[in-house]
């Protein structure tokens, strides 16, 4: 089931308050609209009755799809920050919902599952696009890093993320968003085989995928914010 309730949103521009259908879970086998407009980038988002502002609330949801063997929690970009707890929290309705603590018939649901936390809108669409093209998030993480360390003065800040936009067997696009508005700040294109190498010799990699043992945040920012 997915579930909505209302919510106020203030207007940045023009200070208008604005009632919102908030987003408490998305079951994308019922509706497939749903995951369709995540994709798009139309998801929650609402023009303000006032000025025409467009709106979009952080994210605080559950998102399952069955079909595909997903599930993740979803929760702002901004808690990369103490990501910590909000991962235990995640593991903890992992665990209630499909896991250890669910019902025998739910732990069979969810056996093979994904399930993951998810920090912002730009990264729950880039692990829908990742998932789609049959990447492992891991290694994506990785190949990132490459691109990082490749580039001669990236936008890297506290505000900023890099997340894949789209790709085909040739190519992995990512861009830059900041992360209080999403607005791209620039685009970069990787040859898909960077990211075959990581598959092809994982023991060169083999260091660094440790630390992302366990994980339910798959997110390269982990390394830079986490608190031990």
């Amino acid at each position: 089931m997915s579930i909505f309730h209302p919510v106020q949103a203030i207007c940045g521009q023009c200070g208008h308050t604005n009632e919102v259908q908030r987003t408490a879970s998305v079951n994308a086998d019922r509706r497939p609209d749903l995951r369709a407009a995540i994709l798009d980038g139309s998801f929650q988002q609402q023009d303000c009755a006032q000025c025409g502002t467009v709106l979009r609330i952080p994210p605080h949801l559950t998102y399952l799809d069955m079909a595909r063997k997903q599930w993740f929690m979803i929760d702002s970009a901004e808690r990369i920050n103490g990501f910590e707890a909000l991962e235990d929290s995640a593991r903890q309705t992992w665990d209630r919902a499909f896991g250890s603590r669910a019902t025998p018939h739910a732990r069979r649901m969810g056996e093979g599952m994904t399930s993951r936390l998810v920090l912002g809108w730009p990264a729950l669409r880039e692990k829908l696009i990742a998932f789609e093209l049959g990447l492992d998030d891991v290694a994506l993480e990785m190949c990132k890093l490459g691109v990082l360390r490749d580039m001669d003065s990236p936008p890297l800040a506290d505000q900023t993320e890099l997340r894949l936009v789209q790709g085909n067997a040739q190519a992995l696009v990512m861009a830059w968003h900041e992360l209080a508005t999403e607005r791209v700040l620039e685009a970069v294109e990787v040859p898909r085989s960077r990211y075959d190498e990581i598959i092809d010799h994982p023991d060169d990699w083999a260091e660094l995928r440790a630390q992302f043992d366990g994980a339910l945040l798959i997110d390269w920012r982990r390394l830079m914010f986490a608190t031990a």
